[in-house]
């Protein structure tokens, strides 16, 4: 057995305050705890700390010298726990985040982070995915939110639902495919984030089914010009059905019924695996809980039910 805090406490006060009864009543114990402590710390040291052969309980020259040794135990106790709260106080999370979970959900995951841990400080990086990919796998972040992960071993991926796409179109675009298929996207210009990317993979496995290529294929890093883009007529493209759900509702943007079907990606939450006192299950919790009530994932159940 080691000696304990609490045994310190009984006999460091006990000498402080010039007795078990003052000690008692300033520790807010029964004096039976106090002495059983003491006893307990004078059995492990091998030596009495209180000379008690007289009315009032008196340190042994032992027990000056532990008095000294339980003094800075103590006071370093207290530092530990004051480095505690302060590191509890200013915890940084780098949360990197893709434009579209920027864009559709990241302000409520945030709202709920800050509700639920004020003392954590975000720092904030968005892009695409291939990069957010690659800085945490270098440790310049510790949480991100992206789909189809490439992580190291370090760092641990937790799905938390489905990112679902769609093609589509201008209104004032005629298109007379129903359904859309590979060989109909011939002739039209296209757009698309650049490789590497989950979007371009989307872009590109579907096309393999066609017989003849796109007339031109853009790049862009930015989903929200690419919406533009495709909104004025002078492309089309695949993008996330989240980003473009509020232009589908005011006729912005049309969709384009195809077949094959677009496979789902498989959006997670990764995350340094040793995050020091970070709460990660909580994390996870209320990043895929504030996710699925902004309708911007689909749960398993759902995608089934589909």
């Amino acid at each position: 057995m080691r000696i304990t805090l609490m045994q310190i406490e009984a006999f460091y006060w006990t000498a402080r305050l010039g007795g078990v009864h003052a000690a008692s009543r300033h520790l807010h114990l029964t004096q039976p705890a106090i002495s059983s402590r003491i006893r307990e710390m004078e059995s492990l040291l091998s030596v009495k700390l209180f000379d008690r052969s007289k009315q009032r309980m008196t340190l042994t020259a032992d027990g000056h010298i532990a008095l000294r040794h339980a003094e800075l135990a103590l006071n370093n106790s207290v530092k530990l726990e004051q480095f505690a709260a302060k590191q509890k106080q200013h915890r940084r999370l780098r949360l990197g985040a893709d434009e579209c979970s920027a864009m559709v959900g990241l302000t409520a995951v945030i709202a709920e982070i800050k509700a639920h841990f004020p003392e954590i400080t975000l720092e904030i990086t968005i892009d695409v995915g291939a990069v957010l990919n690659r800085k945490l796998n270098d440790h310049e972040l510790d949480l991100a939110l992206l789909t189809n992960p490439a992580t190291r071993e370090d760092v641990t991926d937790i799905f938390i639902g489905w990112m679902t796409f769609q093609w589509v179109a201008s209104p004032q675009l005629t298109i007379d495919a129903d359904p859309f298929l590979p060989e109909h996207a011939a002739g039209h210009p296209i757009v698309s984030h650049s490789a590497p990317s989950t979007l371009y993979s989307v872009v590109e496995n579907w096309l393999k089914g066609g017989s003849a290529p796109s007339e031109a294929f853009h790049s862009s890093n930015s989903l929200s010009f690419m919406a533009k883009l495709v909104s004025a007529g002078h492309a089309i493209g695949i993008l996330p059905v989240p980003l473009i759900r509020e232009m589908l509702a005011l006729n912005l943007l049309k969709t384009l019924p195809c077949d094959p079907p677009i496979p789902p990606a498989r959006f997670c939450l990764s995350y340094m695996t040793e995050m020091p006192d970070m709460q990660i299950d909580a994390l996870v919790a209320i990043t895929r809980e504030t996710l699925l009530r902004q309708n911007f994932l689909v749960g398993a159940q759902t995608l089934q039910g589909d």
